[in-house]
């Protein structure tokens, strides 16, 4: 399984074009919601399950974390 984190950019064009690829292929997408504007996940699949973590307490982001690496393991 990859992780990976991607930042609100300041080199726009670079890291844009990156997130936007990253995100049409992973099928799970973990964002801060109290830091990502909502129109930067409009590339991700449409059978993407996007998961706010604003809310979410350590331990469950860490169980996000392993059901995506149980999907991928499947």
């Amino acid at each position: 399984m990859k992780v990976y984190f991607i930042a609100q950019p300041r080199r726009f064009r670079f890291d844009h074009i990156a997130r936007r690829e990253c995100s049409r292929r992973v099928s799970m997408v973990l964002y801060a919601g109290s830091l990502v504007p909502i129109d930067m996940l409009q590339h991700c699949r449409a059978d993407a399950e996007l998961i706010d973590t604003a809310q979410l307490d350590l331990e469950q982001q860490e169980a996000c974390y392993r059901r995506a690496q149980e999907n991928v393991a499947m």
